[in-house]
């Protein structure tokens, strides 16, 4: 079964950092498609007018891995070497592994950068049409890190340094690995997901701003609450603050009193930091049920716009194209009816709670002049 693309440029941006889609990619082979389950689609018409022609094969074999066969091979080569990067970057951090043969991980490294340095110079040239595109290419996310990966390895040969005491930018590599979504970018369950996600995250900005307002604003009061509240005397001697047990306070200053607060409401709890005096612990324990509801809420938001969004995207995956302007009233009217129910269970319960109420007062009332009743009864026998 066929599945069919999704377009979601009628509603909003997609997370088109993980994709770098330019063109249509060129998917003439049915093999290659086969294998990532994509329908094939005709060769852009703007790569199609590259000249030479090997720098337009060129840029197809690089670029669009369900092209041939051949692209497919790449992507794949590529892909693995990245992986194999990786691993080699952090098992060289080990400590089993750090007293071998520095000439061993000096060769593994050369080979990795010759072959990247390769590719990217093939890709330099794929992209050299004229300035403006290659300007554009240079610029962009994955030429950057493919520049960076490569670059302090001729940095280091060149003024005769070691720079991996600074950073290690091997690592760097891995950020390639997102080309691998490249080929699922019509309608794969992991890039739908993506860009539900982002969906989600942006419907939910208002929310979320709101919240960040209120995590902002509770930061600086109760830091500067619990800082007073914690500071303890001030020790001529030692010149620091002591604290009720005769310490030199934790809470030095503001800041150290917010990164108390911070770790306090988003539940992490290191414990390197505690309130000492009984005002500051009183001060601690709103930061507490704060931290349930800035875990909660944001779940809470996140999780129903995201469910509405995905329902509504699969519901929608039969037509070929989605109209965006339907997509957005449907949601809207799936989150309106959410709306109306949380409203309607809201009165419910306060219906209950009222029904509560009257039977408790009906209690109170008839315990009362139940109590009427024994104290005349025992007025009555003492006379």
């Amino acid at each position: 079964m066929t599945s069919r693309p999704i377009r979601l440029s009628a509603i909003t941006t997609s997370a088109h950092f993980l994709t770098e889609t330019r063109d249509l990619p060129p998917d003439s082979g049915d093999e290659t498609s086969s294998l990532y389950g994509l329908r094939p689609s005709s060769v852009p018409a703007a790569l199609k007018e590259v000249k030479p022609t090997w720098r337009r094969d060129l840029h197809a074999l690089l670029e669009y891995p369900t092209s041939s066969s051949s692209a497919f091979v790449v992507h794949i080569l590529i892909t693995g070497l990245i992986v194999f990067s990786g691993v080699i970057t952090i098992i060289e951090t080990l400590p089993p592994f750090t007293h071998l043969n520095l000439r061993l991980w000096f060769g593994i490294e050369t080979s990795l950068v010759a072959l990247f340095t390769v590719e990217y110079i093939a890709r330099c040239l794929a992209w050299s049409t004229d300035f403006k595109t290659f300007f554009s290419w240079f610029r962009s996310f994955f030429a950057v890190v493919d520049l960076l990966a490569i670059l302090p390895y001729y940095i280091e040969i060149a003024i005769r340094a070691d720079t991996t005491s600074f950073f290690r930018f091997s690592i760097l590599r891995t950020f390639r690995l997102l080309r691998v979504f490249r080929p699922f970018r019509y309608s794969s369950t992991i890039l739908l997901t993506i860009e539900v996600m982002f969906l989600s995250f942006k419907r939910s900005k208002d929310a979320l701003l709101a919240l960040a307002f209120f995590i902002v604003m509770a930061l600086v009061v109760f830091s500067t609450l619990i800082y007073f509240a914690e500071r303890g005397t001030w020790d001529p001697n030692l010149e620091v603050f002591i604290n009720v047990d005769g310490d030199p306070t934790q809470f030095e200053s503001i800041p150290a009193a917010a990164w108390f607060v911070l770790v306090t409401i988003t539940t992490v709890g290191y414990g390197e930091i505690v309130p000492r005096s009984f005002l500051g612990r009183l001060f601690t324990l709103p930061l507490l049920l704060f931290g349930l509801l800035l875990i909660a809420l944001p779940s809470f938001v996140l999780g129903r716009e995201f469910s509405l969004i995905w329902e509504t995207m699969s519901h929608e995956q039969q037509p070929e194209d989605i109209d965006g302007a339907r997509l957005a009233d449907t949601v809207q009217q799936e989150r309106d009816l959410s709306n109306r129910k949380l409203a309607q269970n809201q009165r419910e319960i306060s219906h209950q709670i009222e029904t509560i109420r009257n039977h408790l007062t009906l209690l109170t009332r008839e315990l009362r002049e139940l109590m009427d009743a024994q104290r005349a009864i025992g007025s009555e026998k003492k006379e």
